[in-house]
């Protein structure tokens, strides 16, 4: 684990490539066979690899070292958005480094776990009120950093990132329950003080998106028909009239999916549910087998936030939840997400590829009994 190698898990590596691949297929369509579009997204896949090929040869301690780092080198990113940030569709989320523009949001996606591990790590054992106090205020910036952009859907995520890492490292169920308690108080508070109108509008159109089918409802009731029209077998490839006329706002974003289901039905759908299943099961599988305590938080919880950022967005473009800014991992257009769930699956096979099963310690034992099953 301490050289520079190639660490590949082959079955999860060949599993990332077929939801790839599936994923440029609809992209293309999605997007009316648009060439730039999909030579765009095809640069983007192949930087999205070379960072999962690249980052699985880093030796697993170099990461718990350069933790705090990329922390630090995080937040610096995010205030540069707030101050120096490239504002779209009235939010400022981008930073623009020459010819470069990027989301440096995203980084939290990886720099948030490794920071919470790397908190546990330093003070081994179950997490008491004292490390939840800690590792509650040093989540706490990023958060309001991000939620300032404005980005809610990216901040509660955030938080999600800090809980994830805490549970696997086994915050006891009272806790959690406590946790659960005061967000479910919180709600009020952000419904009537923070949230914005165009917020609360996704979630009065998730409840009954046919009281304004041609306003808030109609980007939901559309992808609903491209669903229910693919049937059980599809309509077939570069026959999604709904994707490809332009009926579903951002049909090669966040809403590629409904094209997808469009064109190859519910036997299609399934495939991409399994691979995201199996995706996650393997993550966690490698996590529960690695010897370092780092490694098992951080796959772990970058196994869990993959999967829920699969099963938001398939859940909002499936109207079972309310629309957010989730794009589908792997499959939706898009530079920075692209590449940073590379990354993430470049980390984790360097944390937990090529090493034999530890004997197990308190932590390994709460995440197999607790976490991993």
């Amino acid at each position: 684990m301490n050289s520079y190698r190639l660490r590949i898990d082959y079955p999860l590596f060949v599993a990332i490539c077929a939801l790839i691949a599936l994923g440029s297929i609809s992209v293309w369509s999605a997007s009316g066979f648009s060439l730039p579009i999909l030579e765009r997204h095809l640069a983007r896949v192949a930087l999205a690899i070379l960072a999962l090929i690249g980052l699985s040869t880093v030796p697993a301690k170099v990461y718990e070292n350069v933790a705090p780092k990329l922390f630090i080198i995080t937040i610096v990113l995010l205030l540069g958005v707030i101050i120096a940030g490239d504002t779209v569709n009235g939010a400022k989320r981008w930073l623009a480094l020459g010819p470069i523009r990027f989301q440096p949001s995203e980084l939290i996606k990886v720099a948030m776990p490794m920071m919470m591990a790397w908190l546990i790590v330093k003070d081994p054992g179950r997490p008491g009120l004292k490390k939840i106090a800690v590792c509650a205020l040093v989540s706490a910036l990023p958060v309001v950093l991000i939620a300032i952009q404005p980005d809610l859907d990216g901040a509660i995520f955030t938080v999600m990132y800090s809980l994830f890492v805490l549970y696997l490292a086994g915050m006891s169920w009272k806790i959690i329950g406590v946790v659960l308690a005061a967000v479910a108080a919180i709600l009020p508070v952000m419904w009537f003080l923070i949230m914005k109108d165009y917020q609360k509008m996704r979630v009065t159109q998730f409840l009954n998106p046919e009281s304004d089918p041609l306003g808030s409802g109609y980007q939901i009731i559309q992808s609903l028909i491209a669903i229910g029209s693919g049937g059980f077998d599809g309509k077939g490839f570069m026959s999604a009239t709904q994707g490809q006329l332009g009926f579903i706002p951002e049909s090669h974003t966040d809403f590629v999916f409904s094209t997808l289901a469009e064109e190859w039905g519910y036997m299609g759908s399934a495939v991409v549910v399994l691979l995201y299943l199996f995706i996650s099961g393997r993550t966690l599988w490698l996590a529960s087998r690695s010897p370092s305590m780092f490694s098992r938080l951080v796959s772990g919880a970058l196994a869990m936030s993959f999967f829920l950022y699969a099963f938001i967005n398939l859940g909002m473009v499936s109207g079972i939840l309310p629309v957010m800014g989730s794009p589908l991992p792997f499959i939706s257009y898009g530079g920075t997400a692209m590449i940073t769930q590379g990354a993430c699956f470049g980390i984790i096979m360097a944390l937990c590829c090529g090493v034999q099963r530890a004997e197990a310690t308190w932590s390994q034992r709460s995440i197999s009994k607790s976490s991993l099953g």
